[in-house]
């Protein structure tokens, strides 16, 4: 919803970019439509910090959501290592918007 924000931490943390794309291509092949996928700087309202999010959002959530977005992280943090930034891929269990 706020590509200015991505872009900016993008360029804020460049390494960062290859395991974006792959977390969500990888996303996109496990979760098929009506899934939402929203990327989108969160921002902690506790404490000043913020980092990347892809958040998965469906209709009716399957049951087995947690595990194939663990398998998920668990393959991205495989195949990639980072020295700055901070990205997750998650859900809010919110409805697509």
């Amino acid at each position: 919803p706020n590509p200015g924000e991505i872009s900016n931490y993008l360029h804020q943390y460049p390494d960062i970019i290859d395991l974006v794309e792959f977390a969500c291509d990888e996303t996109r092949e496990r979760f098929m439509q009506p899934t939402q996928l929203s990327l989108e700087l969160y921002r902690d309202p506790e404490i000043d910090d913020e980092y990347l999010t892809l958040y998965v959002r469906q209709q009716q959530y399957q049951d087995n959501i947690m595990d194939i977005i663990q398998e998920i992280r668990t393959a991205y943090r495989e195949e990639y290592s980072i020295e700055s930034g901070y990205f997750i891929v998650t859900t809010d269990f919110n409805f697509p918007k």
